[in-house]
């Protein structure tokens, strides 16, 4: 599920990997950048979907829908698409099942006596409602650059109880904010971060804010370091260096990014074909010509697949926007 909402922006959860900032007076704003291909559709397994697919839909070069859906063809949610007061967000929601498994049963007994067994499809009459997993709200200028992206996530719930302890809600776990700042490439230069943690228990019960910047500095098109950054205590003005992450490469490819208690390596096969080792934690990609996620295996059962179209697109509205700047390879 966390290699899932990494990639995907649910799908993408959830360890904070921390961002911050230049002098803001000599930030240069980004422009759009026009991509090849665009995500069509996304295989895989992971943990709390099972075996999913997700089906994407354009118009006008952004999305306008994703559905998933099961192993057997049924829907099971989509991503609902607002915009108000110049905010877009969008909402992946899972469809749950309206009611608890003891009137499930009832209505198991129901359909049977009216129908025979083996007349009808319980799955099929289940009433189902929507609840969020996974939400983005984007903050656009004028040119459609993103300079502000709110991630917002969720807990989906394994038992919802029956009776009067049924309660099929998926509580708000944590809120980041990001805002970003570019070069003239478009590439993100200046982030920095708002960490906002809930009780499980209580979506709306607050419990702690965590602020975060960070610089990204760039030496012949490349990044050679990610400085980073968090509040002092005493002055919310007066910032901490927390430490260093070094960027090293072999020719244009990034085979490491070390920091203080921080590993990232990337080991090769072919230009297409790499591990990427996090902190232990291994996972296998394949990419595309141009760079782009097509495959990606953990080697615990959680698995992606994704096949392009050509076409330009606006998929990485769903994740954090400097992902490809910490040396993750991205869906497009």
């Amino acid at each position: 599920m966390k290699l899932m909402l990494r990639n995907i922006g649910c799908l993408l959860l959830f360890a904070v990997v921390w961002v911050s900032c230049n002098d803001d007076d000599d930030v240069k704003v980004g422009k759009q950048v026009v991509n090849p291909v665009r995500v069509k559709e996304i295989t895989g397994h992971n943990e709390h979907w099972g075996d999913y697919t997700l089906k994407l839909a354009y118009e006008n070069d952004k999305i306008s829908t994703i559905e998933r859906f099961d192993k057997n063809g049924r829907q099971k949610g989509e991503l609902v698409i607002t915009k108000e007061q110049g905010v877009m967000t969008y909402s992946l929601d899972d469809y749950v099942y309206k009611i608890d498994a003891n009137a499930i049963a009832d209505l198991d007994q129901e359909l049977a006596r009216k129908y025979g067994a083996g007349n009808y499809s319980l799955e099929d009459s289940i009433p189902l409602v929507a609840k969020t997993i996974y939400e983005v709200a984007l903050t656009l200028d004028e040119e459609s650059v993103v300079t502000r992206q709110k991630i917002s996530y969720f807990t989906p719930k394994k038992d919802f109880g029956v009776g009067e302890d049924f309660n099929n809600d998926y509580p708000l776990e944590r809120v980041e904010t990001y805002i970003y700042e570019y070069d003239e490439k478009g590439s993100v230069l200046n982030v920095r971060l708002f960490v906002d943690k809930y009780s499980p228990g209580n979506a709306k019960d607050y419990v702690s804010r965590e602020l975060y910047k960070c610089e990204y500095e760039y030496h012949g098109g490349k990044i050679v370091t990610n400085r980073i950054y968090t509040v002092n205590n005493q002055s919310e003005e007066s910032w901490v260096l927390m430490e260093d992450r070094i960027y090293t490469y072999s020719g244009n490819n990034l085979v490491s990014v070390k920091g203080d208690g921080y590993s990232l390596e990337k080991n090769y096969s072919d230009t297409r074909t790499l591990s990427l080792n996090l902190n232990g934690e291994t996972t296998s990609y394949a990419l595309d010509e141009y760079g782009f996620l097509v495959k990606s295996d953990n080697g615990k059962g959680e698995v992606m697949n994704v096949t392009y179209e050509s076409g330009n697109g606006n998929f990485y509205h769903l994740y954090r926007l400097d992902r490809e700047q910490e040396g993750f390879p991205v869906i497009k």
